[in-house]
């Protein structure tokens, strides 16, 4: 869908619209012959990379075709029933599944989108199967009942007997690539093949896609399915190779977005598409195009440059383009004009003001243009930057202290100038922008990792301010941030970045990305970017969005998911160091964990993997790859002043850290005191098993804790997820797991956190 809507965080979309007439300056990529249809609140996006007109779907098995027949194709099968189970097929694959009970029986609705040619003709198509498992004991007349114009690839019986599995298949045309070449005919698409060969076409072809990425393995297997199904999504949203937001809202690049969402894609490893996507990046910001009102946006310009230099070592194509590197870093300095040289007045939390995020995301700028400079030769660049950093920094802090001490603060203010209060959003209650800095300045933890020196207030009181905002929240559960306000959003993993420079809270981006996906999807593993609201439906199990605004899915709130999670596992700093394990939390140090990251993208193009598993007291560290140049900082949060010895290395047991020279690919760190875990209580098997569509309950399959069973309505048995049955019945109590205290007893099993 070709719109921009509400911009930014929880402006109305009056204002916004009015925006957008005024300026003029919205780019037309596409023709006016498709102006979608339905937009629903549960929103998810399928298709395929880089169409136009994404598709989206929704928990009934409905989907909106925003291009060519421009309908929406509903089921009439679906009777709106009390409970329906909605995940992607596979775990993570872009093919969104409904599931419910009617009539004795099981239905499944599943669409998909692939690619299909047909002469010279590139199209997506969007793929259906109705599957209909007959567990009653007389036959039913279950017709799909398909409107909105989809063709039928088979034509089974709609009378389906006892026992029977009846599969129903359709198809339909949704996008041509923005081509103006005729559609294909019903005959045509009929003729393209089946079902079930698309669907293996499809799987292959994200598979083949993920192999490219960092590779992550962790205790639960939904923060890693989301990880994936995140970066198969970024690759839908994406128009050619322009990297939009969303697709029910901001359908296009945003300037500030785009240079987070693809530094996320350069530090997971997307390298072979990045010459497509820099010359993308904006380079002047403009305060009357809603897509690039945001300064830092042309401050950060060159940070995915950076990134791209450091990993690959392309000295050609960064040199190529230096000219404009330069241009856009030059402007920090011009830009400096606030009280005492601090950065000028912005609406960076859509509200003017001076606010602590601009200066950050100047002083991260300014480090990732010094490496750029270095790396090239440029050595008045690079003497310039130094300047300028050193400078800024020096205003920030003068700024900052002044602030805080005239007004007795313990927290960092999101306003350099002023406290955090009712005058401003970041003194709103539920608002996150309390954490803006902590997110969208980046400075915090990423500085680090281009060189800065970790010190002053900006790092000082990390910790505090974070004390501080969640004090303030009203209402709202753990590891939450508040929305615009609201009860969260879509970057609730990413204000946990700074986490990772703290001392107490380094594994917050975890535990608030588990809070997304424990409590607050709009869609599996989509999110809208503002979400005021959360509660039941017949969604089950858990609670879901209710109510949201921006878009869904958001995929600048899913790059800075995902780069938070990989970030609190494995991270690469300017001097070749790969700090190991920065976020881990407690919780994945149990006995037995393990947590891996593989194929990560380290300096001059090479790919390392580390792996870090748990037996009692010992935590033990795996490499395998390439050598990291600076050797590896392994930095478990549970190892602050509690390490008793290391295999290997250097040990500092204050802050935590067991230092790894380049070459040595294995360590195991013995803990003073191994962690604690609290009780949460018991199971409800039964209640678990019928929330996730195992509509029979729970059986007791033999004697041992480890054989029970979710029974399906076909009466088939099925292992259980008894992690995930914690996860759910503890929905605010992020990492929570399964444990038995008796193996020999089925009924010892306690939920721990």
């Amino acid at each position: 869908m070709k719109t921009h809507s509400r911009r930014r965080r929880g402006w109305p979309a009056v204002i916004v619209t009015a925006a957008l007439v005024l300026a003029g300056s919205s780019p037309v990529w596409h023709p006016s012959d498709a102006r979608a249809a339905v937009t629903q609140h549960d929103s998810a996006s399928i298709g395929w990379e880089g169409d136009y007109y994404g598709v989206l779907t929704h928990k009934d098995g409905s989907f909106d075709v925003h291009s060519g027949p421009n309908t929406t194709v509903r089921f009439g099968i679906y009777n709106n029933p009390g409970r329906v189970q909605w995940f992607n097929a596979g775990g993570y694959y872009p093919a969104l599944t409904t599931q419910f009970e009617r009539d004795n029986s099981t239905v499944t609705i599943t669409n998909f989108g692939d690619q299909v040619r047909l002469g010279n003709r590139d199209f997506v198509a969007i793929y259906s199967r109705v599957r209909v498992v007959n567990h009653d004991t007389v036959a039913h007349v279950l017709d799909p009942a398909p409107t909105g114009g989809t063709h039928p690839l088979n034509r089974p019986s709609t009378t389906v007997q006892p026992g029977q599995t009846t599969d129903f298949d359709y198809v339909i045309a949704a996008d041509r690539f923005g081509q103006g070449y005729a559609w294909p005919t019903a005959a045509e698409l009929t003729a393209a093949g089946g079902y079930d060969a698309h669907y293996a076409h499809m799987t292959s072809y994200w598979d083949d896609k993920l192999a490219q990425i960092a590779q992550i393995q962790v205790p639960d297997p939904q923060l890693a399915n989301a990880y994936r199904a995140g970066y198969i999504t970024t690759n839908l949203v994406k128009d050619g190779n322009r990297l939009n937001v969303g697709e029910n809202g901001y359908d296009a690049i945003f300037n500030h977005d785009l240079v987070g969402m693809l530094v996320q894609l350069l530090e997971a490893g997307d390298l072979n598409r990045a010459k497509d996507y820099l010359p993308t990046l904006i380079a002047q910001d403009d305060p009357n195009d809603i897509t690039r009102m945001y300064p830092d946006g042309t401050w950060k310009y060159n940070w995915p440059w950076a990134v791209y230099l450091r990993k690959t070592g392309d000295t050609a194509f960064v040199r190529a383009n230096f000219a404009t590197i330069r241009q856009t870093a030059r402007r920090i300095e011009s830009d400096a004009t606030g009280p005492g040289g601090i950065m000028k007045a912005t609406i960076a939390v859509d509200h003017t003001g001076y606010w602590t995020v601009d200066n950050q995301s100047a002083l991260l700028a300014l480090l990732t243009y010094r490496y750029i400079a270095t790396t090239l030769g440029e050595t008045a660049e690079a003497s310039w930057a130094d300047r300028t950093y050193d400078t800024l920094l020096r205003a920030v802090n003068a700024r900052l202290n002044t602030t805080i001490s005239a007004n007795g603060l313990s927290y960092l203010p999101c306003a350099m100038d002023v406290p955090n209060s009712s005058a401003n959003v970041c003194g709103q209650t539920n608002n996150g922008n309390w954490a803006s800095m902590f997110l969208f300045g980046r400075w915090a933890w990423d500085g680090q990792l281009w060189g800065s020196s970790p010190a002053g207030p900006m790092i000082d009181l990390i910790d505090s301010t974070y004390d501080n905002g969640f004090s303030r929240l009203s209402g709202l559960p753990k590891h939450t941030f508040g929305g615009y306000p609201g009860v969260s959003s879509s970057y609730n993993a990413g204000y946990g970045s700074a986490g990772l420079a703290s001392s107490r809270y380094r594994s917050e981006g975890i535990y608030g990305y588990q809070y997304l996906i424990q409590n607050a999807q709009s869609a599996p593993f989509s999110w809208w970017e503002g979400i005021q609201a959360v509660g039941t439906s017949n969604w089950s199990p858990g609670t879901h969005s209710t109510s949201g605004s921006g878009s869904s899915p958001h995929m600048w709130g899913q790059a800075n998911a995902s780069k938070v999670l990989l970030d609190s596992l494995l991270a690469e700093k300017l001097d070749g160091t790969v700090i190991v394990g920065r976020g881990l939390p407690k919780q994945w140090l149990r006995d037995g964990a393990t947590t891996s990251v593989g194929t990560f993208p380290i300096a001059g193009g090479r790919r390392m993997g580390a792996a870090v598993t748990a037996s009692g007291a010992n935590v033990t560290l795996t490499l395998s790859g390439a050598t990291p140049a600076g050797g590896v900082s392994f930095e478990v949060p549970a190892f602050l002043g509690n390490i008793t010895r290391a295999s290997a290395g250097t040990v500092d047991s204050t802050k935590g850290i067991v230092r790894l020279p380049a070459g040595t690919n294995s360590v195991t760190v013995t803990l003073a005191q191994p962690p604690a875990f609290t009780e949460k209580g018991g199971l409800d098997l039964q209640g678990y098993c019928t929330s996730i569509g195992a509509v029979n309950g729970v059986v007791l399959a033999g004697t041992t804790a480890h054989d029970w069973r979710c029974v399906t309505g076909t009466g088939a048995q099925v292992a259980m997820d008894l992690d995930d049955a914690c996860q759910r019945q503890n929905p605010h109590e992020q990492a929570v797991f399964s444990r038995s205290t008796a193996i020999s007893d089925p009924y010892s099993w306690k939920c721990l956190a």
